[in-house]
């Protein structure tokens, strides 16, 4: 067999020596046969665990994974380090004792619980860190799966152990998604704790007598629906197909933005555009909150872009997740489809399978054959997932930034979001989004690009309060959608055609 290398920067600590910790750096020999913990039994007096539990270019892993699979996804420089530096006590060991004692108070006052019950929470502990949350007051979605396996335990005890997760400031509804910071990757924690959130915000799944605030934040959500109350008399359907760019957001948001250049950058491929009276899709929120207007609102919309012979365009990943969920779910549920399509009946409006959607990001970065009259050269980038990211596969950009000559930074961060924690924990929203803005303003960028409308909002309208929450210097970053990169690339020079005249933060390198 072949010999290959690994280049790898490791953490060292030891809590009874050191006052800081270090790396050092090693070169490791390895077959094409070794495993993980083969490598680390290679590392001169590394002190780890043998059930693995670490962070490799800060992704948290728990199996001892084939060197192949690793080395695909992470490539041959690897940054080791322990699952939480916070409660490192010698180099990849933490301190569970001390990471524990995060919960004295709740298992003080939950007298009902046995020895073993409360020694199981150990068993979850390692799940808290695989989260990127900088909110140091949050439970940790460890805390929370711990508190699910309880109510089965404990069924008279649910409604006591739903309340105490459910603090706006700390509690499960301050969920992020983990899917993308876990390898291999897996949503398993992302359905366990929604299924949670499922329970404070659906009246019929929660066990709470009386109202909570939960039920009532998923009123506001409700509320925001604009289905028409009668049918709308459609004209006749236009015999050219062409395109419709949904613009059904939560009207709070700053979207013309995006919904303007969007537009500008499909006629300017020469796609015939319409627009339509889209309705409110639920954004973040709606999966969890008032599940039958989510369904029926994402199901409107796909139907009234097929009942006027166009393409339904999401140019914001956030609403393409909520479209692909939905079209999934009624794809494969026959008595679900027939009950949508009954709602839809009042609207002249029905539902098929195969409907068609598409991505705009997606599309941008597939469409490759225009000439690019304006080079990115010498500009870096970094583009910013949204919250429903998760949800749907990842787009390579990789094409696309080499056409126009713009350099892409590639790193974790890109794929943190926190603007659906605004309506929930507005401190905690604007803390963590101003860490991840400035860890990309530290990179050197000269913009950013975002997919999401939400973030958007966060990063250009909340720019200088998020900045104030991170304890910052304000810095006016330009933060584009991919749309107007496209535009700018195209050589539009005209600023209401890109939409940037809408921005808070003024893009001066136009």
């Amino acid at each position: 067999m072949s010999i290959c290398e690994l280049n790898l920067n490791v953490f060292k600590f030891d809590a009874h020596k050191d006052y800081t910790p270090f790396y050092q750096k090693h070169i490791i020999e390895y077959r094409k046969d070794s495993t993980l913990l083969d490598i680390l039994c290679s590392i001169p007096e590394l002190n780890f665990e043998e059930k693995i539990a670490l962070k490799l270019n800060s992704i948290a892993i728990f199996e001892n994974l084939k060197i192949l699979d690793l080395i695909e996804n992470f490539g041959k420089d690897w940054t080791i380090e322990p699952i939480s530096k916070l409660y490192a006590l010698k180099d990849l060991i933490i301190d569970k004792k001390m990471a524990l004692k995060f919960y004295d108070r709740f298992l003080d006052a939950a007298s009902f619980l046995t020895t073993s019950e409360r020694d199981e929470l150990s068993k979850f502990i390692n799940i808290n860190f695989i989260s990127p949350q900088k909110n140091p007051e949050y439970f940790g979605d460890a805390f929370f799966l711990y508190v699910k396996w309880l109510f089965m335990r404990h069924p008279n005890q649910i409604k006591r152990l739903l309340k105490s997760i459910a603090v706006p400031k700390n509690g499960v509804m301050n969920f992020v998604s983990v899917k993308d910071f876990v390898f291999p990757q897996s949503d398993t924690i992302d359905r366990e704790i929604l299924g949670i959130q499922e329970m404070l915000t659906q009246t019929s799944k929660c066990p709470f007598s009386g109202g909570s605030n939960w039920k009532k934040f998923a009123r506001n959500i409700e509320y925001k629906y604009n289905l028409p109350y009668q049918i709308k008399p459609h004209p006749p359907t236009p015999s050219q197909h062409s395109y419709a760019v949904f613009s059904g957001y939560d009207k709070k948001l700053n979207a013309k933005p995006l919904l303007l250049s969007a537009k500008a950058l499909l006629e300017a491929w020469g796609k015939n555009v319409l627009d339509l009276g889209f309705c409110y899709d639920g954004g973040y929120w709606g999966r969890v909150c008032e599940r039958e207007k989510y369904l029926l609102s994402n199901a409107y919309n796909m139907a009234l872009a097929d009942r006027n012979n166009a393409t339904l365009v999401l140019a914001d990943e956030d609403s393409y997740a909520n479209i692909v969920y939905v079209r999934n779910l009624l794809d494969s549920n026959a008595e679900l489809l027939d009950s949508i399509n009954a709602s839809l009946k009042k609207h002249d409006l029905i539902y098929r399978s195969g409907i068609e959607v598409i991505f705009l990001n997606a599309l941008i970065a597939e469409s490759l054959e225009w000439d690019v009259a304006q080079s990115f050269e010498g500009f870096s980038t970094l583009v910013f997932n949204g919250p429903l990211t998760s949800s749907v596969d990842k787009i390579s950009y990789k094409k696309f930034f080499e056409k126009i000559s713009l350099k892409e930074h590639i790193t974790p961060i890109q794929n943190e979001c926190y603007a659906h924690l605004f309506d929930v924990n507005k401190t905690s929203c604007l803390e963590q989004t101003g860490a991840i803005l400035y860890e990309g303003i530290d990179l050197g960028v000269d913009f950013l690009i975002t997919s999401s409308v939400a973030q958007f909002d966060i990063l250009d309208s909340y720019a200088k309060k998020a900045s104030k929450a991170h304890k910052r210097d304000f810095i006016s970053m330009p933060v584009l959608f991919l749309p107007q990169v496209g535009l700018l690339a195209m050589g539009e020079k005209d600023p209401k055609k890109l939409a940037v005249h809408l921005h808070k933060n003024k893009i001066s390198f136009i």
